[in-house]
């Protein structure tokens, strides 16, 4: 495609430093252009590569300084959001995934009970259990396990030797990644007298509504009674472990090594840094950020940034970080304060 169809496709407000019909072959990083290449700045500090990429076109922000505009350099489309830009620059540039066809692979284990949609796809060495409903044009690759009177609705995708045991709920457009497991076991033990543990049996569900993502080998366990809930639209990278009767408001999103301790409930766009994690019997309120490997004890009240161990307002960490950057410097003007009030006293001493 030509930079003017490109601009098109991603939104841009303006194209800067162009004619249109150069030719636009492939996407890469801005650090790693070449001739023919799309990329992006989506964050300040890579502005800098701006002079020595040698892309043919970058996908900017509208704010950018208009200083970049004047003399050489890759041609720019202004854009609202350049990371949703360069989203729909690489869709163009994805080799499209191939669908597997509907229909029952000969080696997958099927209750008689279980109602497959026929537009379903049911992948080789699957096992169905009883009463499973699987909704249409849903795709269930090879290897996976599904437990009885489980439902999964309409355009899912559940990919290799993931587990979904016993009466799970999944809503339509969910994917499950590779080696995820939802519904096993909560961590759930009464301590005994003789220093034992005793299980608590685990007999509630989990919900995964609509357009929720979970990656690869993720885990969600199922509630002691009533549900884990995951709520529309959240998105969870691969090994993140959700405990049981956790609730995760609608579109938020973890990255990896994160978890989150029993019955704790998450606000809706919450975004969760990596190998972060959260005590268990805790809330937190809509559109809250919680920075990587930050470790949440108490509830989070107010929107905003919370980072460190335990978690506090991200601007009194950064005021505290800088305090102690500062704390060598400080030490050795008090030294050389206390050096010359000891002169001063000693001075005064000898008169």
């Amino acid at each position: 495609m030509n930079i003017k169809e490109l601009a098109s496709t991603v939104g841009a407000l303006t194209i800067e430093k162009a004619q249109g019909d150069e030719e636009i072959t492939c996407a890469t990083g801005i650090e790693d252009g070449v001739p023919g290449a799309v990329t992006f700045i989506g964050n300040p500090l890579y502005e800098r590569f701006l002079s020595t990429t040698k892309a043919t076109v970058v996908i900017v922000s509208e704010y950018l300084s208009a200083s970049y505009a004047l003399g050489a350099g890759p041609a720019l489309l202004r854009v609202n959001n350049p990371y949703e830009g360069f989203a729909r620059a690489l869709e163009s540039f994805s080799p499209k995934k191939e669908r597997p066809g509907r229909g029952v692979h000969p080696t997958a284990v099927i209750a008689p009970s279980a109602e497959i949609h026929p537009d379903a796809h049911i992948g080789a060495h699957v096992f169905i259990g009883p009463r499973v409903t699987v909704g249409a044009n849903t795709i269930i690759r090879h290897g996976v396990h599904i437990g009885a009177d489980t439902r999964i609705g309409s355009e899912c995708e559940v990919h290799p030797n993931a587990v979904i045991y016993d009466n799970m709920r999944l809503g339509n457009r969910v994917v499950v990644g590779a080696g995820s497991v939802i519904g096993f076991d909560g961590f759930g033990y009464v301590p005994m007298g003789d220093g034992t543990y005793r299980k608590i049996p685990q007999i509630g569900i989990v919900v995964l509504e609509d357009d929720v993502e979970i990656g690869a080998n993720t885990t969600i366990d199922r509630a002691t009674v009533a549900e884990t809930r995951i709520r529309r639209g959240v998105k969870l990278d691969n090994l993140v472990q959700i405990a049981h009767n956790v609730e995760l408001g609608e579109d938020t999103v973890m990255a990896a090594q994160s978890g989150i301790a029993g019955s704790t409930t998450l606000g809706r766009q919450n975004i969760v840094g990596g190998q972060a994690g959260f005590t268990g019997h805790i809330v937190t309120v809509n559109q809250v950020i919680v920075s990587a490997q930050a470790g949440v004890s108490k509830s989070i009240t107010k929107p905003g940034l919370y980072m460190g161990t335990p978690a506090r307002n991200g601007r009194e960490v950064l005021k505290l970080e800088g305090a102690i950057r500062s704390l060598p410097e400080l030490i050795e003007r008090v030294k050389k304060l206390e050096a010359q009030l000891e002169a001063v006293t000693n001075l005064d001493h000898n008169h």
